[in-house]
């Protein structure tokens, strides 16, 4: 079989049509290999970082507001809606204040984020749900509870799933590095919804990938981070508030903050803090930066994206089913074949080289960000098993040969 290129090129096409398969499922799940981590901070430092690859948004689309200090306390319940003490939360009245103020001119800003939880009962829960009955271009969190079952709060609000699914480095370290847009089968989040209403513009659900403006795009990928904390608290990039400050301003000066811009208001410098690539960030920040990368079509799949993975992933299936790829060939004319560094070159080291240089110019070309320690150690397994069975079968073939010789000389 391997003398005929042709059935060989095939078999590796098809092979490479399964692992393309395989490829776009083990992306839709939340798990990272741990050791691939530091590739992905590596390749997103040095293209966005040092090389200043990224296009940062415009400082005047956005306004973040901190409310991490509005803090109040309300009566704490069981389950038997026993008052058992007291809980903190974010202090409604000025929650009620903030919205007010949005009021005042309902179609100044472009869109209003609410990154907060709404779960426990305030006696000034009524005005404030009658300020957001009024609000325009606005959305608040909520997250899944319990097996997956939304938790939604005690008013009545517009609502988008903020849940931010991390992924577990050991038992007091997770690290947050996929963002899926629609979570649950069905329950659209945040980002996607507040992408949907600027933008006019429902995402299509296909059976392999949904569209959205034009776009087939994946469902779950590794976040980029357009803007981070560093272009917020130390460039000064962005504007960025108390939200005591924000509603001490005289009116004049809130018209102009909140002129045609995204306000982000949530918990920027407290609890709702999340490891991911480029460090610690918060959680409504993560939020726009998803929102960010559909915006911008950073997820987004191209007949160049499959092509790039087909031929990649067709050369790497010959090579494993031939054993005659230029590296094995090379290093064959200068190593003994049983050279141990013959055998590490040819085996393990060469597909993690051959597959972090393919996500290299994935992430590169495409922003997407190809697995590699999975896909090396998959065809190093298929290599190793066609090389047992190949020997297996020269073996079958001396028995044969042997067994006719001495039938001859009998």
């Amino acid at each position: 079989m391997q003398r005929n290129k042709p059935l060989m090129w095939g078999i590796s096409s098809i092979h490479a049509i399964i692992m393309i398969i395989g490829l776009m499922f083990y992306m839709s799940i939340v798990y990272v290999m741990p050791d691939e981590i530091l590739l992905i901070e590596t390749m997103s430092m040095v293209k966005n970082t040092l090389f200043k690859a990224e296009d940062k948004p415009s400082k005047d689309r956005f306004l973040f507001i901190n409310c991490s200090w509005e803090k109040d306390l309300t009566a704490k319940k069981d389950t038997n809606d026993f008052v058992i003490g007291n809980v903190d939360i974010t202090n409604r009245k000025s929650v009620t204040k903030f919205l007010q103020t949005l009021n005042q001119n309902p179609d100044n800003h472009e869109y209003a984020l609410i990154d907060i939880r709404f779960y426990d009962e305030s006696e000034d829960d009524s005005l404030m749900e009658a300020e957001f009955a009024k609000v325009k271009n606005t959305i608040v969190s909520y997250h899944k509870g319990p097996g997956g079952v939304p938790k939604f709060p005690v008013v009545k609000v517009p609502l988008g799933l903020s849940d931010l699914q991390v992924q577990e480095l050991n038992h007091e370290e997770t690290i947050l590095l996929k963002y899926h847009l629609i979570q649950g089968d069905s329950l659209k989040s945040t980002p996607l919804i507040m992408a949907e209403n600027i933008h006019n513009e429902k995402i299509e659900e296909g059976f392999l990938f949904n569209k959205f403006r034009g776009n087939y795009i994946l469902n779950g990928y590794i976040l980029d981070y357009p803007i981070r904390p560093y272009d917020i608290f130390v460039k000064n990039d962005y504007m960025y508030l108390q939200l005591k400050e924000f509603l001490s301003l005289p009116p004049f000066l809130t018209e102009e903050y909140t002129k045609d811009r995204i306000i982000v208001l949530g918990d920027f410098e407290d609890r709702d803090i999340h490891k991911t690539i480029y460090g610690f960030m918060p959680g409504p920040l993560i939020l726009v930066n998803a929102f960010l990368t559909l915006e911008r079509g950073y997820n987004k799949i191209t007949i160049g994206f499959f092509l790039f993975v087909f031929l990649c992933f067709t050369y790497i299936s010959h090579k494993a089913l031939t054993f005659q790829d230029p590296v094995t060939v090379f290093m064959g004319k200068f190593f003994d074949s049983d050279h141990f560094l013959v055998e590490l070159l040819q085996d393990s080291l060469f597909y993690l080289v051959f597959f972090g240089l393919m996500s290299v110019v994935s992430y590169t070309l495409f922003n997407i960000h190809i697995t590699v320690l999975v896909l090396s150690f998959y065809m190093y397994a298929v290599e190793q098993g066609l090389l047992f069975y190949k020997e297996w079968i020269e073996e079958k073939d001396q028995e044969k040969e042997k067994k006719e010789e001495s039938n001859e000389v009998e």
